[in-house]
């Protein structure tokens, strides 16, 4: 009992330190082929119980505490009871509690007619006998003890008692072989789970470092363009500005918002990509002309950087498929890399050619380099290779990340080269080569039969008193005749009153939301040919296709820009009349 408790107790040590329950219950699981343990339960290092094996629960001592002296083995009729101590390096880790039925009285009724026996048939016969079984009996056990003594000392659960012909130890000692087989699989599995676990642990660690390292660079970055637009707000208000002051104070608000809302559309589409819901609007996109609009947009930031910004392009015109606005978006991160990390007086040079069956475009500067251990880590999401507070504003480390999945999705490739710190960066991007879009016939004509935006009206329903305001005074500007509502029963009303040709509809509003709006507007055949459009701030695939189900007509993601929203207004207006002729009299 002893050497079972031992050999239980150094079993179960890693999964009491661990407080891995199953474990150790799988360990004490074994002690089924051993039908006289009644019951077995493990202690842990605070006296509770961790685990047991027993048919009856209830006899087991709920606690045992943990500097309690060990005991045993103690005789109860024919109960014997103990408990053996599980430590590790001299360090109790808990305790082990056996029951055990040793059936005594059984024992001694068999010897005796054994004895019996052998008695009647003769003395020497018994002596013979009894020479004879022992010889064959206790060879094969004092084997298999040196075996679990050495399972014990070396923990090598390769180990094994060797085989023998008589059949009732044989049992014995197959049983035997089998715990130890068993041993050696938990034991290993035991080993792989906790490298396993250290792994994932320093993966946590890992990815909690990245997510304080992140959120202290989001509120840096954020904080940012929120002191120069607080600035620029009280300029604006002081009634002793001049109009100069208050150009360059609304220069400041737009610059610094566009900063802040490209900070918050490089997460969203990183976590778009991430869950496999950024879609693409692919098209035949001339390269040359998005680079070109690419770089004048990067040359105020190459001035402002003292850097010379050059495109180099060949003359024949290269086309590739794919999505114009995400093109951009990976082209204005690059560049937009390149100006940052390039010191004042260095180059940033943008070069197009053909390759067989590709585009290639290679953004190469003179700037801070990279050394060759981050050349691949800087592709990774929340990465960053300056992190210094002297490089002031370094991004969220999401853009390289998102343009590599973008440029992924587009079937192409995107990577980098460096020669080390201080010797510059080329950033190379390869997508499939197609050819060119044939023109399109009467393409002037369709030019010249376009009729300039007419007045239109237009029922603005947001609870966001700000946003409201300010689209009535962005459309009243270009025309248009504006009504202005705070919640869903109030845009229903204003619409059966007086139907607008659109609706720009809020999801989120009191009372009624936008889409229990727009499916009354579109029950109702007075108010069900209005032109509905979506303006939210929630862009999944989802939320498009429940206003669609609503019976919106389009969806508008928040923020939207003045001129955009115009343009965007008057382009989806007239596409909706085309499809809808005499929905709504024009009056």
């Amino acid at each position: 009992m002893r050497a079972q408790a031992d050999l239980i107790a150094r079993s179960t040590a890693t999964a009491v330190e661990s407080r891995d329950a199953k474990a150790a219950w799988e360990v004490l699981y074994l002690l089924r082929k051993q039908p006289r343990i009644r019951a077995a339960a493990v202690y842990g290092a605070d006296g509770a119980l961790l685990a047991f094996h027993t048919p009856t629960p209830d006899a087991l001592p709920s606690r045992i505490a943990p500097d309690a002296p060990t005991w045993g083995p103690s005789f109860s009729g024919s109960t014997l009871e103990m408990t053996h101590a599980i430590e590790r390096d001299g360090q109790r880790l808990g305790v082990l509690y056996l029951k055990a039925e040793h059936g005594v009285w059984d024992r001694f009724a068999d010897f005796a007619l054994i004895v019996l026996a052998v008695s009647a048939v003769s003395l020497a016969a018994s002596f013979y006998l009894f020479v004879h079984l022992q010889r064959r009996l206790s060879v094969p056990l004092e084997k298999m003890t040196e075996v679990a003594r050495e399972v014990i000392g070396s923990h090598n659960w390769a180990l094994r008692a060797p085989a023998t012909h008589y059949k009732d130890v044989g049992l014995l000692v197959d049983a035997f072989n089998r715990m130890l087989s068993e041993c050696e699989t938990r034991t290993s599995e035991l080993e792989r789970e906790m490298v396993t676990r250290q792994g994932v642990e320093h993966e946590l660690r890992k990815a909690d470092r990245q997510k304080d390292e992140f959120l202290a660079t989001l509120a840096h970055e954020l904080r940012n363009p929120l002191s120069p637009m607080t600035s620029a707000v009280a300029l604006l208000q002081m009634p002793a500005a001049t109009p100069q002051a208050r150009d360059k104070a609304l220069a400041v608000l737009e610059r610094q918002l566009k900063h802040m809302v490209r900070l918050i559309n490089d997460l969203l589409d990183a976590s778009r990509v991430a869950t496999g819901k950024l879609s693409l609007n692919l098209e035949t996109v001339d390269i040359g002309e998005l680079l070109s609009a690419a770089a004048q947009g990067a040359q105020e930031l190459a001035s402002h950087q003292g850097l010379q910004l050059a495109l180099h392009a060949p003359d024949e015109a290269l086309y590739v498929q794919g999505d114009t606005i995400r093109l951009t978006q990976v082209f204005a991160n690059l560049l937009s890399n390149a100006c940052r990390y390039t010191l004042q007086g260095g180059r940033v040079d943008i070069g197009l050619s053909a390759e067989e069956g590709w585009v290639k475009v290679a953004v190469v500067d003179t700037g801070i380099g990279v050394e060759p251990g981050m050349q691949e880590r800087i592709f990774d999401l929340f990465e960053q290779v300056d992190k210094t507070l002297q490089r002031g504003n370094t991004g969220l480390g999401v853009g390289l990340t998102l343009s590599r999945q973008i440029i992924q999705l587009h079937q192409g490739m995107l990577s980098m080269h460096s020669e080390g710190l201080n010797r510059g960066s080329s950033f190379t991007v390869r997508l499939p080569r197609v050819s060119g879009p044939a023109p399109a016939a009467g393409e002037h004509a369709a030019l010249e039969s376009v009729q300039p935006p007419r007045s239109l009206r237009i029922l603005v329903a947001d609870d966001n008193v700000d946003l409201t305001e300010s689209f009535a005074e962005i459309l009243s500007s270009k025309g248009h005749r504006v009504t202005v509502v705070h919640d869903g029963e109030a845009a229903v009303r204003h619409a059966r009153e007086n139907p607008p040709h659109i609706a720009l509809l809020d999801i989120g509003m009191p009372k009624l939301d936008g889409y229990q709006v727009a499916r009354q507007l579109r029950a109702d055949p007075l108010t069900q040919g209005i032109h509905l459009v979506a303006i939210t701030g929630w862009g999944q695939a989802t939320d498009r296709e429940a206003a669609r189900m609503a019976g919106f007509d389009h969806h508008l993601l928040k923020p939207v820009g003045p001129e955009e929203l115009v343009r965007v207004l008057d382009g989806l207006h007239s596409d909706f009349q085309t499809s809808h002729p005499g929905d709504l009299p024009d009056h």
